[in-house]
This record gives C-alpha cells, structure tokens and sequence, in this order.
C-alpha cells in the first residue's frame, strides 16, 4: 500500500468515526477555507467547503435527538449559490444551525478582490487594474465598501469613424467607440418629466470607455482583462479594498410540496457581493422601471426558518426572498446595508416575523424598489427595525391582505426621497420603537467608507419668461454624511447654491436672470462636508420664452380628506392638463372663511400626475368631521379654482 493509499485510508476512517460518534451526541462539524474537505470536519482538522458541510449533514439527519450545528470560519468565495433542500432539513423537532465559530465572522462572497492598482493616466487620475482570473463580466465594482458607479453621460457628441467629433441625430452603429458591443444607450425612461420627455432628447450613454475620468466612475475593459476607475475623495487605489461581484445569486433554500423544508437556521454569517446578470442592463438612477434581477438570498417551500444576527451587505441584486409557500420565518437582529434593489420580499407566506433589524442604504439604485415588499402573505409583523437612506417607500401599506396590519413600532427615519409618498418621521413612532438595547450596536454601524455623495439623478428643467423650474432626484447615496446644500449650474456660466432641506422642502428651484430666447441647459452637483459630487449630466436644452398660451391650471380631478389619530390625511389627483406651466404646489384651506392654509410642496407634488396621486398626512392639522377643506392647484400662471370636500368622520 503506497503512503499516498495509507493517508487516504486514515482520512476516512478517522471520518467515518467522527460520524460515529456524531451519531450518538450532539453532532458538530467545522468549516474553514484553510481547511480539507477530505478531512474529519473537526476543530482541529476542518472542512473547506460550506457545501462539503452539507453533504456530510445529510448523513447524519435523518432521525435526529439534538441539534446539529456547523461552525463556520473565515470568507468563502462562490460563483453558484450554494443549494439547500428537502435533505438538508432537520428532524423529530430539531434544527440544523449553520453559525460563525466562536470570534469568527464568516463571510460568503460572490465576489472578487481586485489588486494591484496602477496610475494609468496621472492628468485624469485614471487608475487601472487586472481583472482577476475567473473574472469575465460584472455589472458592479465596490471600493471601500461604496458602490462605484459605469461611467455615463449624455450622449451630445458621437465619434464617428472618419470624424470623431461630428454630432449626427442619434447614436451611429459605424460610431468608433472602443469595445461597442458593450456600450449601453438609454434614452429618459419612465418617470422623466418636463425637459426630459421630449421626443428629441439626445439619449444617455453608459459603460463607455470614453467617458473615463469622472471620480467615482468606472469601466470594464473585458478584451484587455483590465478595470478603470477614477477615485474619489480620499480613496487610495495602492490600499483600497475593491471588490467585484461575479455571483448573481448565494444561497437557495427550497424544499417542495411534498417535502417543505424545515429547521434550518443560519446565524452570523455574512452575505456579501452579488451583481446583476449581464443581460440586464437596470438603469442605474431608478428612471426606467425593469424586472428585478434574483435575490441573494431565498427561502422558499419551507418552514420554521430562522436567519438570525446575520448581514446582507454590498448587493447589487435584492437582498432576500421570503416565499413562496414559507410557513413560519423568524428574522431577527440582521443587517441590511448597500443594496441596490429592496431588501426584503415576502411573497405567498405567512407566520414571518421581521423584527430588531438594521436597513440603511437600501434601494440606492432602484428607488421603485422599496426596502421592505410584502404581497399576497398573512400574519406578517414587522416591527422595532430602524430604516434609514432609501430613496422610496420604507415598509408596506398593508401586507397583502385586509385585516392582517402590520406591527407600528418601526423607527424610520425620514427618506431623502420622498415622492412616493411621505413616510412618518421619528417622533411619530410609538415609545420604545426602533432596535432595542440589544441590538443597538447595530445601530451605529457603518458598511461604506466617508466619501463625496453621488450626484443627483433625474435632472430635468421647464423653462418660463426668462427663468426655469430645475428639479432632480436626489440620491440617498450620500456618502455617509448628510446632504448640505446643491450647486445648480446653467450652460450659460452661471451657477446658484440651495441648501438641501430648502429643496426637500419644494421639490425645485427657481433659476431666474436667464434669457428669452437662448437655449440653456442645466446640470446639479451634491455636497456634503467632504466635498462636492461630479455634476449630473446636463438636461435636455430649454428656451426661456413669454409663453402666450400660459393659463392658471386646471382644478384637481379629486380630492379626499380623512382624519386619524395621527393627524388630517389629504389625496389630491391631478388633471392632465396643466395650462402650459408645471404645477409646483397645492393650497390646502381647511374651515369656514380665512380658514387654516397649508401649502403642499415638494417632489411627491412635482412627479405627480392622473396615475400617481399625492397623498400626504398633515400631522399638525386636527379637524372635527364636517369641516370643509379646500384645493387648489398652483403653476406660474397663478392658481386653479378650489375643488371643496367635507371631512369625512
């Protein structure tokens, strides 16, 4: 028997007796990347894989007397999602508990670190690097925990094959842009007012070598097996930890009809690093409205599930899926930061539990997504989670199904994007709402390094006599400190400051001082106390002009008023025709005579329209049933007539 025979034979002796004696005790395995898949899975001698883990698990379930649990050590880099299923379930009552070993934090990634930074061009500050082996596409790149952004702008000037600076009317197939089979043009998607929904709008450009150079943008040489990237404030590309994401998906749990999953707990652990599938080209500022890729992370056909204390970091996917078909899920104590689409979708469930949880930094890229999605489920609680920067709605109106409401003790702090709809600030939480004591560190925690904010998305502009509405999507990218002010810049050379609450406030800023007759274009850049983001890509040009046709708009289509505990809620659906000029604002006059007035401003009132009405909750108001209460619509021409209601009891 030759020595090589000899060890192998030892290997699996010595496993087949830690099976053995798993068997008859409480059953626990070890996990490592130092570790041997052909070894016993001890402390001493672990296993590799998380997979190896699993299979070896599945030897040892099938008529259980104490939990089993896996220890997990160290990051575990994956390209497919490691599979769950019927087999891997526990039995008579007990669980199988996958979790960090003792002073671990075990991370599974589906992503690639990225070394070896060169200064590639020293008058753009462009750096490159190569792409690691195995690595041939990515939709995402993360420097310093922040996600990077494809290079893009609007698509003003072509480079044509014989004049590279001649303009022609739209983008030109024999166009010599370096590899053009991966240049993405996009024209205004949906969502996209005023400026940007002409017919003529030159369309925008994403992921062009060409446009490299801007701070915080990045390109994907896939031929040369090279990766561009500009930094921003304070990032050194020599020390910077940069990732890119290969994996679209970690983990999948499914059990079937027959055979529903059942306890499996994960507790811990990290999931960190996924990307989109390269055919899905999403649109990176929210305006076009695309089917979600995969989540990271899905349960489904299962029951008694529990994720606890884990993260779910870095996603350029949704982060978790809950269903279909899931019977009983406990998530609890877990952190969600830096994704880009939502963080939870319950879907067809029932007895899930979401609760003492962190969300920050959820939906940055699709605002449409929101951070927490329930549909068609029963008996869901959400409830003492903290949610903070997201661009769209926080949690659900109601889960699905009438009667069945969701938990109120939700800490959510005020979205810096609020046109879906206003969301209740802090001091409308119950006492005690938001992550308890024991989580609290949860709290404070950080999943991105101090930098610039990104620039505002969304730019649009609507030009009257001799100034212009401007108005934009500010990013909840803010670069981990708050938004202080904007600097609006026209094409003109001029330029004026707003401060950020001022514009939260109105949704848009006036840009006067402009002349009739000159075409003008308008681009915004954000600041905060580290410094100022690139400008946004310009708008579409506008003409200020006296308009002739220019009316008071029309009065509202409908109006309803009801009262709550919580104060006086208004919905107000638009007309379709708004006399030539934006409506900007609404006048609210509640009483009889001079009444009491509030004027309703901001972004819900700017993107609203016949198929997206404005609702706001006026917390401040109190009125006794009976009271009539007055709309009426506000553009530059002056104001509708009011359309009056009776607050209903």
């Amino acid at each position: 028997m030759t020595p090589r025979l000899i060890a192998r034979t030892l290997k699996a002796l010595a496993l087949a007796l830690a099976l053995a004696l798993a068997s008859s005790a409480h059953a626990v395995l070890w996990v490592s990347p130092n570790g041997d898949d052909a070894g016993p899975g001890s402390e001493e001698q672990p296993l590799r894989t998380i997979a190896r883990a699993r299979d070896l698990v599945r030897t040892l379930n099938r008529d259980m007397t104490d939990d089993i649990t896996v220890f997990i050590a160290g990051e575990h880099r994956i390209d497919q999602p490691l599979q769950f299923g019927p087999e891997d379930s526990g039995t008579n009552g007990f669980s199988i508990i996958y979790t960090a070993a003792p002073g671990e934090h075990p991370v599974i990634s589906g992503g690639y670190h990225v070394v070896g930074w060169k200064l590639a061009d020293g008058e753009r500050n462009l750096w490159s690097a190569p792409a690691p082996a195995g690595l041939s596409n990515t939709y995402s790149l993360y420097v310093n925990g922040n996600l990077a952004s494809r290079t893009r702008g609007r698509l003003l000037q072509f480079f044509a094959r014989n004049a590279p600076t001649s303009k022609v009317a739209g983008p030109d197939p024999s166009a010599q842009w370096k590899n053009l089979g991966d240049v993405v043009f996009q024209a205004p998607g949906a969502g996209s007012i005023w400026s940007e929904t002409s017919a003529s709008a030159p369309p925008f450009v994403e992921n062009a070598f060409e446009l490299l150079g801007v701070p915080g943008e990045w390109y994907f040489d896939r031929p040369a097996h090279l990766i561009y990237y500009t930094p921003r404030v304070g990032e050194e590309m020599v020390t910077a930890d940069v990732v890119a994401p290969s994996a679209v998906a970690l983990l999948r749990c499914a059990g079937t009809k027959e055979h529903p999953m059942t306890g499996l707990v994960f507790k811990g652990i990290r999931f960190e690093f996924t990307t989109v599938p390269s055919p899905l080209d999403a649109s990176p500022d929210g305006s076009a409205s695309r089917p979600s890729p995969g989540p990271a992370v899905s349960v489904a056909l299962a029951s008694g599930i529990q994720l606890l204390e884990d993260e779910f970091l870095h996603l350029s996917t949704p982060a978790l899926r809950i269903g279909p078909g899931v019977e009983g899920c406990t998530l609890d104590g877990c952190a969600f930061g830096q994704i880009s689409w939502s963080a939870i979708h319950v879907e067809d469930a029932a007895g899930v539990r979401i609760a003492e949880n962190r969300f920050t930094y959820v939906g940055v890229e699709h605002p449409e997504a929101g951070v927490i999605v329930v549909d068609r489920s029963r008996e869901v609680t959400i409830e003492n989670n903290q949610i903070d920067h997201f661009p769209g709605l926080a949690l659900p109106a109601s889960n699905g199904r009438p009667g069945d409401p969701i938990e109120a003790a939700n800490r959510v702090s005020q979205p810096m994007v609020g046109f879906h709809g206003v969301q209740p600030p802090d001091a409308a939480a119950p006492a005690g709402a938001g992550i308890p004591a024991a989580y609290r560190g949860l709290a404070e925690a950080r999943f991105g390094s101090l930098t610039i904010p990104c620039p505002p998305t969304r730019v649009a502009a609507e030009a009257e006599d001799r100034l212009a509405y401007v108005t934009w999507i500010p990013s909840c990218r803010d670069g981990g400190a708050p938004v202080l002010y904007y600097t609006v810049a026209a094409s003109t050379g001029t330029v004026m400051v707003v401060n950020a609450e001022d514009f939260q406030a109105t949704g848009y800023v006036v840009f006067d001082g402009l002349e009739n007759g000159r075409g003008v274009t308008f681009s915004v850049a954000a600041a905060n106390r580290i410094g100022s983001s690139r400008p946004s890509p310009p708008t579409c040009s506008v003409t200020p002009s006296r308009k002739r046709k220019l009316s008071s708009p029309p009065a509202p289509t409908l109006v309803s008023v009801s009262s709550s505990s919580s104060g006086t809620t208004v919905q107000i659906t638009p007309a379709a025709p708004d006399g030539g000029s934006p409506v900007v604002a609404y006048r609210l006059t509640a009483g009889r005579g001079a009444g009491q007035h509030r004027l309703l401003e901001g972004l819900d009132v700017i993107h609203s329209d016949p198929a997206h009405p404005i609702t706001r909750t006026l917390s401040g108001l109190k009125l006794p049933p009976g009271t009539p209460v007055s709309v009426a619509a506000q553009n530059a021409a002056g104001e509708s007539k009011p359309v009056t209601v009776v607050l209903r009891d």
